[in-house]
């Protein structure tokens, strides 16, 4: 009967098992520090073009602060000089070409800025907020877009503010005679959105327009009116700019840290 012999199989040395473990323990390891890096690597791309992003809507943003800033500018002069009529109207003498002119061009207008929070959305929807490493620069964006716009917009005149105003407007001034200023409205300008009607034409109708109510009481509640409504503007104005010069510093730092 034959016998058969199992082949002996020569045992590893405890070096070689430790060998193979350390090489595969370092391949793994490896493997796991290119992934992390690429990750990295991609988190930073990606913090920089948001906070390319950030930038080019400041830039947005402190542009339009100033431009609307300026236009409040020249609507608080408009409503100066309708102050001054209105007094001269409580004295007995009024003007009614002028209280016209000077209600219909400035009284309720406002220079609004419109913020462009398009980043700052995305960066919040996306939780992409947690990608911006420097803390210091996560606070400053926050104070910006959560405190800063958000008092601007609130001193901005509601519209049931401007509703209230016009219709203390309408107390005192009639559209009746002023058949070609409604027509007007018929033919908006695209670029400016508003109508073409040469508003300085009322200071030379003949006779004057006519002023609904001349008494000294009321009048007086008018002035009050305009007046509340500039201080308000005023108020919308000073946060304007402030945001303005915000937004360039918060651009400033935006690229002094290597955005």
């Amino acid at each position: 009967m034959e016998v058969h012999h199992h082949p002996q199989v020569e045992k590893k040395k405890f070096k070689e098992y430790f060998f193979e473990f350390l090489m595969i323990f370092l391949a793994v390891s490896m493997g796991f520090f290119a992934e992390s890096l690429r990750e990295q690597i991609l988190d930073k791309n990606r913090e920089k073009e948001y906070m390319k992003e950030i930038v080019e809507n400041l830039g947005y943003d402190s542009t339009r602060c100033a431009m609307n800033a300026e236009t409040n500018a020249q609507i608080f002069l408009g409503l100066d000089s309708l102050r001054n009529q209105l007094k001269e109207a409580i004295r007995g003498s009024v003007h009614g070409d002028r209280l016209y002119y000077f209600v219909l061009k400035y009284l309720g207008k406002t220079g609004h800025a419109v913020f462009n929070t398009s980043a700052i959305t995305e960066l919040k929807n996306s939780g992409s907020l947690r990608l911006i490493r420097n803390k210091e620069l996560v606070s400053e964006i926050a104070d910006y877009y959560e405190r800063k716009i958000f008092a601007a917009q609130s001193f901005l005149p509601t519209q049931a503010q401007l509703d209230a105003l016009q219709q203390t407007e309408y107390e005192f001034i009639s559209l009746l005679d002023l058949d070609e200023y409604v027509k007007s409205y018929d033919d908006i300008q695209e670029s400016t959105y508003s109508n073409n009607y040469d508003l300085a034409a009322l200071l030379l109708r003949q006779p004057d327009l006519r002023i609904l109510k001349t008494g000294a009481p009321d009048l007086e509640r008018f002035y009050t009116r305009v007046s509340e409504f500039e201080i308000r503007l005023k108020n919308y104005n000073f946060w304007l700019l402030y945001c303005k010069r915000a937004a360039v510093k918060l651009m400033a730092d935006i690229r002094q840290r290597g955005h």
